[in-house]
């Protein structure tokens, strides 16, 4: 953590900035721990979009038991920010990753998502010559058909989980993505439908005579009914802390907008003779390579009467209403579509309290290919 910009007003930093709301991502972060409390359900928030140890210590500080990861490479982020007990929720496969696993292994607790027997057996032996023990999920398909075994094929690899040093079999996973862009009432209901087919797959495996603790799942999207339905142990939802305009679009309520963008307009010239000396558009310098664009436009919070009409590489192609002005070096506030395609473009965070800023945070997961 720098602290070389703690103490300016958020429109001191230079553009285009990446902004966190303290106050609102912890309210957010609060509400979620809380409703899994009482639920009864464990909190392991996904940080695939926060991708800072910083933000992930506040999650754990609201009541998370650890943080779920998409790959080994932000896991090793978190870890070197001191987070200790990490979930990577996808398959990790071929030699040179799972080397990697293993040697991240000695300094977190780690557990990983599997769903092939030759991947597990290798896993397992890396482990064993590393001197470690990795805790797995066998991830099950719940009707996203993207990765995971079928719930009847479930036992059995978790079965060879059990037979196996190294490895540690510590229960079921199964992600329902597809359920996420559903109308409610038929959210509702493949959300059960996921539920049940992994309790499909612990049942089998019980009856197997294996111990399965923990069955992980769900999103931001989803997790109202998740908690609702109590078919999961373990909610992975974490994107919902920082709230964007998908998840907004997805029907995620009581949470504040707690992630944007400031901008700096770089150009108002267009159109001054048609509109009669003032400007009907203007351009903005955060364009797709700071915003993101692949599931839509950002909104423009501030000033009003500015809208987001189009991006290009590096520009902010905005629309102004009636009686709206705009001149270069003005700022504005920009809400990305989804903070998933955002973070990964920057390289620092800047989290401020009523727009001052506390802290600039580097974004250690953000280059994390691997």
């Amino acid at each position: 953590m720098t602290d070389d910009h703690a103490g300016l007003p958020v429109e001191a930093l230079d553009t285009p900035a990446l902004l966190v709301d303290l106050d609102a991502f912890e309210h957010n972060a609060q509400r979620m721990a809380d409703a899994c409390r009482q639920a009864g359900l464990a909190w392991r928030p996904h940080v695939k979009a926060c991708k800072t140890p910083e933000l992930a210590r506040i999650l754990l500080d609201a009541g998370a038991v650890g943080v779920t990861c998409a790959k080994v490479s932000e896991a090793q982020a978190m870890a070197d920010g001191g987070i200790d007990d990490i979930l990577i929720a996808n398959e990790v496969v071929g030699e040179y990753k799972v080397t990697r696993l293993i040697a991240l292994a000695r300094s977190a607790n780690l557990c990983v998502a599997v769903d092939d027997q030759s991947n597990l057996t290798m896993i397992a032996e890396q482990a064993v010559a590393g001197g470690v023990v990795i805790d797995v999920l066998v991830d099950v398909d719940v009707n996203l058909h993207r990765c995971g075994v079928a719930p009847d094929d479930a036992a059995a690899l978790c079965l060879r989980a059990a037979e196996l040093d190294g490895v540690r079999l510590r229960g079921l996973m199964g992600y329902e993505g597809h359920v996420m862009g559903l109308p409610p009432d038929e959210k509702e209901r493949e959300t059960r439908i996921s539920g049940e087919l992994l309790q499909q797959a612990r049942q089998s495996a019980e009856a197997a005579g294996l111990e399965i603790r923990v069955l992980s799942g769900g999103g931001s999207g989803n997790y109202r009914f998740v908690l609702e339905q109590a078919l999961l142990t373990e909610l992975q939802a974490g994107g919902a802390t920082l709230m964007d305009l998908t998840y907004e679009q997805m029907g995620v309520q009581g949470h504040r907008r707690a992630f944007s963008l400031s901008a700096q307009i770089v150009s108002a010239a267009a159109d001054r003779a048609a509109s009669g000396g003032g400007a009907a558009r203007a351009a903005a310098d955060a364009g797709w390579k700071a915003t993101g664009r692949h599931t839509g436009l950002p909104e423009v919070i501030a000033p009003h009467g500015v809208r987001c009409v189009g991006l290009s590489a590096e520009h902010t192609h905005l629309a102004l209403d009636h009686g709206a002005t705009l001149r270069p070096g003005d700022r504005i506030r920009l809400i990305p579509h989804y903070s998933d395609s955002t973070m990964l473009l920057h390289r620092t965070l800047y989290a401020h309290r009523e727009n001052i800023v506390q802290a600039a945070w580097p974004i250690t997961a953000a280059a994390a290919l691997h």
